[in-house]
């Protein structure tokens, strides 16, 4: 049977999750069902043509985690939109999650001034195998979805960096271009499915 490896790719606001997310999806779909969630927040606020007040971060939170089931129970099923046709039984299915309600936890305590409980209890529902955190070191550039800005975007990594420590949350920095990112998160996933078909 195949088994879902869901891999977390977290960080502070234009760090590159999303072209990650997605290029690490395109290339693992050469020999494994393959796919990448998006970031809700951003549906969210293409719908609304604003960013969500206090009171909703716990449906931004629930929304991420039911976009990954919906996605997740596709490609186990088979029921997806392929990038790439597979040939042969393919061990693992790969979901590549661009944030998850843990980036939501720490945005509610930076942007409000304080924890959301019920969006706490979801970050801290740990279900993802990998966890890739990617580094400060990229050109900020305001993607006009986030209320912050190259000034707090450091804070907002030490923050992430702490909660992960916090969780006892093994995970990988990624840094340097894209190009260096795509390839240091490519190695160390393909090494990690390695050792587990071994």
């Amino acid at each position: 049977m195949r088994r879902l490896v869901k891999i977390a790719i977290l960080g502070a606001e234009c760090t590159g999750k999303s072209t990650l997310a997605k290029g690490l999806a395109e290339h693992f779909s050469q020999h494994y069902p393959s796919n990448w969630v998006p970031e809700y927040l951003r549906s969210f606020v293409d719908h609304h043509q604003r960013t969500p007040l206090a009171e909703e971060q716990v449906l931004i939170a629930r929304e991420q985690k039911a976009h990954e089931a919906r996605l997740s129970h596709a490609l186990l099923q088979d029921n997806h939109d392929p990038i790439k046709p597979l040939t042969g039984h393919a061990p693992h299915a790969l979901l590549f999650c661009d944030t998850t309600p843990l980036i939501t936890s720490i945005y509610s305590e930076v942007i409000f001034g304080q924890a959301d409980a019920l969006v706490d209890q979801i970050a801290e529902l740990n279900d993802y195998d990998l966890t890739l955190l990617t580094e400060i070191d990229l050109p900020w550039v305001s993607d006009g979805v986030q209320r912050d800005g190259p000034e707090i975007q450091a804070a907002v990594h030490q923050l992430i960096e702490s909660r992960l420590q916090k969780l006892e949350i093994p995970y990988l920095k990624i840094s340097g271009s894209t190009r260096d990112r795509t390839q240091k998160a490519q190695e160390f996933v393909g090494n990690w499915l390695s050792q587990q078909q071994s």
